[in-house]
């Protein structure tokens, strides 16, 4: 690593050297982009996998679309039916506000 990083600094000086003010304004200008590129392609990448993972930021997981529902009305096998439901709305929305933000 340390033999590569020496090697592009050599380019680099030599580039400084051979270069004329307008090469080294657009060696300039490009260097801004592809440093804001990388931001946003790895907080793009963060972001997929935070979907992926399911790990929404706090503003969006403490969205909750549970309630207790009173199992003297219901079956049990009802209620498990509708809790699942519930937790698969939840999860949809935490999805879908991922992919918007």
């Amino acid at each position: 690593l340390a033999q590569v990083q020496i090697e592009a600094y050599k380019a680099l000086e030599d580039f400084k050297e051979i270069a004329t003010p307008n090469q080294w304004n657009i060696h300039l200008m490009l260097k801004l982009k592809m440093k804001q590129w990388s931001t946003k392609n790895k907080n793009y990448h963060t972001a997929i996998k935070r979907i992926e993972y399911d790990l929404p930021p706090k503003f969006i997981s403490n969205a909750n679309f549970t309630f207790k529902i009173d199992e003297s009305i219901i079956s049990k096998e009802e209620a498990q039916m509708l809790y699942d439901q519930m937790r698969q709305l939840t999860k949809e929305y935490r999805i879908q506000a991922m992919s918007l933000y």
